[in-house]
């Protein structure tokens, strides 16, 4: 399967299983540097194309991710000429799915019928689109705190979701719990060496596409992303397509309220840490602090005034971008931020935004205005208990408040537990319920 055998870079240990941690001696498992043909001979349509550099499988699952194009800011004066790494145009709109694609096909290669993952979103909407399109059953561990927009797309793929714990180490240790049989293939992008090789292919891509790059800009994360786009300059250097690395700039959130307007990027034990660190002194980079509150606001511009709907988290390269040109660290010309996730994935961050902009209606109080917004969602079947009703509103509000108002909704009867459910509480709107509805709705549509 492998071009070159991983191997432990602390006690050089050699492994044909892609795991990223030596079971000896804890060390991290890397491929070395592979040297692959010509920049010249490599014709780009996939990431694919780069099949030089990624190991073999009999049957690989594709869904023609990667070769996502660089587009330069021109609308925007303050980074004006600032080239775009668009990993949202990937087909589920992020950059795992360059992960995805190689670990699907090596649990098909494996013979395995069920594929069990565990992430903050986007990975386990990669890997249910993945595992659809081979014909493998697909169950996805979140933490209980994870964007609904994201748990619908993972439905939509045919995965099945278990929500588990407030962070995404708790919802991995719940998954390894679930790891039963051989026949059951267990992923996260922490413990995969596959997930380093197919996003490394960003890496190699850039290294065609931009001819003078001295600056990249990359949400930090769990550190993956990082790593995996040094891995790419290793194996262009390796090649002979570029003679040294670029500096490389790790974006994370400062701890603030608002930081879970970017759940990727809330990672409590961030598991490359020290590769990082040793990344960002290799490179001559930098790692920075930004606020999320700036971040959204950054994506909403961007959107407003370049057409590109991203999610916060690939914002925060914008933030950091910004400070950087202006204290003259980077040139816009020769840098790229790594945009890495689409908005489509946080609809409800955004329409909390919004929503906080909209003109207030006469008549109705704040409080009156929220219990419109929770009868809504309960009747469009949106959300209808006080945890799912709470992330639909954007977090916006405390969950106890979210409770409150069920609890006055259902004393003044406009809603009453559905006989369905045992587990947790779900409403449904009465008779009362929706003729009140109905009601605000024409008042609404009136003003």
């Amino acid at each position: 399967m492998w071009k070159n055998l991983p191997k432990c870079i602390n006690c050089g240990e050699s492994y044909q299983v892609p795991q990223l941690t030596c079971p000896k001696c804890k060390g991290l498992i890397s491929v070395p540097p592979i040297s692959g043909p010509s920049s010249n001979d490599i014709r780009l349509s996939s990431m694919w194309s780069l099949h030089a550099f990624l190991p073999n499988f009999s049957k690989p699952i594709s869904l023609v991710e990667g070769n996502t194009p660089l587009l330069p800011i021109t609308n925007i004066e303050y980074y004006r000429n600032l080239s775009l790494k668009l990993e949202f145009r990937n087909p589920t709109g992020s950059f795992r799915d360059r992960a995805c694609s190689l670990i699907v096909s090596d649990a098909v290669q494996k013979k395995t019928n069920k594929v069990i993952g565990a992430s903050t979103g986007s990975f386990s909407i990669s890997l249910a689109a993945y595992a659809a399109k081979a014909k493998l059953n697909s169950v996805n561990v979140v933490p209980q705190n994870l964007e609904l927009s994201k748990i619908e797309q993972i439905k939509v793929y045919g995965g099945s979701v278990v929500e588990k714990g407030e962070s995404i180490e708790e919802a991995i240790n719940h998954s390894l719990l679930m790891k039963k049989n051989r026949e059951t293939y267990y992923v996260s992008p922490e413990n995969n060496l596959l997930t380093i090789e197919g996003q490394k292919t960003i890496g190699l891509e850039l290294a065609l596409q931009k001819d003078k790059l001295d600056s990249i800009l990359v949400p930090r994360g769990s550190g993956s992303l990082i790593y995996s786009i040094y891995r790419g300059f290793e194996d262009a250097i390796s090649s002979g397509w570029v003679d040294k690395y670029p500096k490389i700039y790790a974006i994370s959130l400062e701890k603030t309220k608002v930081a879970h307007l970017a759940e990727s990027l809330e990672v409590k034990k961030v598991f490359l840490l020290d590769e990082v660190k040793k990344i960002i002194k290799n490179t001559k980079g930098e790692e920075i602090e930004i606020d999320a509150e700036s971040m959204l606001d950054e994506a909403l511009e961007l959107a407003k005034y370049e057409g590109l709907f991203i999610e916060p988290a690939s914002a925060s390269v914008l933030v950091a971008a910004k400070s950087l040109i202006k204290e003259k660290k980077i040139t816009a010309e020769s840098s790229v931020a790594i945009l890495s996730g689409s908005g489509l994935n946080t609809l409800n961050v955004y329409a909390a935004r919004l929503r906080g902009k909209k003109k207030v209606v006469w008549g109705l109080s704040e409080n009156s205005t929220t219990k419109f917004e929770i009868l809504n969602l309960i009747a469009g079947k949106k959300a209808d208990y006080g945890y799912s009703i709470w992330l639909s509103l954007g977090k916006n509000q405390s969950l106890q408040s979210i409770y409150q108002h069920l609890t006055e909704l259902e004393e003044k009867g406009l809603i009453v537990p559905s006989e369905t459910e045992v587990k947790r509480k779900h409403y449904e709107l009465t008779n009362k319920g929706l003729e009140t509805l109905d009601n605000m709705r024409n008042l609404i549509d009136f003003l």
